[in-house]
């Protein structure tokens, strides 16, 4: 039961505090309705609003789940704990107290509640996904990696910008393989709504915020469509593979990565929307927790393990 601790406490921290905490969801509201129309028999007009700017797994969670709030809001609270765990494990993090302080400190930093709070649970769980694709991919599980990267993008479609870990791959014939079928996966997860359906994603545009970094080249209020999205996901990309570039030897490159492509992708956005900025905390922890880990001072391994119990001096 011990081994499960690191797991099962936070977990249940993050399920009863769920509905107590939680407000409106945000655009909630939107996918659920949308969710409903992908679970019924006219499942081919869930995209036919051009501000559903979720994937279908997103989708069928909302309209299935997502009836109820509360129930939604424990759903994602203790789906970002673990994820929060499982990506620190993935990063080389050990200790059982170690872990559950992550899982914890994504309770307690409010992480799991912002990630219901927007409606946009992707802003907190894809980049959590990644950091753990990106350590498949350093061991040669680049396909599973792949696979990751590619469900992420029924939550929301930048998870795309993932793809960028498998480069990580010990050999770059593997890296390219896991490129393509997570490139083919997550486009078929779209197919059947594109070639079936009304599919109007792509004609959505957003207004650039006053507030926003883009803003100081574009003016206020313009409307930026997909061809913007494409740019800033190409920068995105490119921040990743710096990091990569420059860190493939260190054991921190698999939350690095991450990292940068998240900060690429906020200082590129058209809107200033804060809650896009969970995106940033949980790398965060599971850097943290890496380098405590990792740490050289004996007084911090000491206390990031487990005390094994003092044995007898030898006469």
């Amino acid at each position: 039961m011990r081994r499960f601790a690191p797991w099962l406490c936070p977990a249940l921290l993050a399920a009863a505090v769920a509905p107590f905490v939680r407000g409106d969801g945000g655009d909630s509201p939107l996918f659920v309705a949308a969710g409903r129309t992908l679970l019924s028999s006219h499942w081919r007009d869930a995209f036919a609003d051009a501000s559903i700017q979720a994937g279908p797994l997103q989708l069928a969670l909302f309209g299935s789940v997502g009836r109820s709030l509360d129930a939604l809001s424990i759903v994602v609270g203790v789906g970002v704990v673990l994820l929060v765990v499982a990506a620190a494990r993935s990063a080389g993090v050990t200790s059982p107290r170690l872990l559950g302080l992550a899982g914890l400190a994504a309770l307690l930093t409010g992480l799991t509640v912002n990630a219901f709070e927007a409606g946009h649970p992707a802003d907190a769980v894809l980049p959590l996904v990644w950091v753990i694709a990106a350590a498949d991919a350093r061991r040669g599980c680049v396909v599973r990696a792949a696979v990751l990267v590619a469900l992420g993008a029924g939550l929301e479609t930048w998870s795309i910008l993932g793809l960028a870990v498998l480069v990580l791959a010990p050999r770059r014939r593997d890296a390219v393989r896991g490129i393509l079928v997570g490139g083919c996966l997550a486009a078929a997860l779209f197919l059947p709504f594109v070639l079936g359906g009304r599919f109007e994603m792509l004609s959505y545009t957003w207004d650039v915020s006053r507030s926003s970094l883009l803003a100081l080249v574009v003016a206020p209020g313009t409307h930026v469509g997909w061809a913007l999205r494409l740019a800033q996901g190409a920068a995105a990309l490119g921040a990743g593979l710096a990091v990569v570039w420059l860190a493939r030897k260190s054991v921190h490159v698999v939350w690095l990565v991450p990292l940068a492509i998240v900060l690429a992708r906020l200082a590129l956005d058209p809107l200033d929307n804060g809650y896009y900025f969970v995106g940033v905390v949980g790398p965060a922890l599971v850097g943290l927790a890496a380098f405590v880990s990792a740490a050289p001072s004996a007084g911090l391994r000491r206390w990031s393990s487990p005390q094994s119990p003092s044995l007898p001096a030898s006469r």
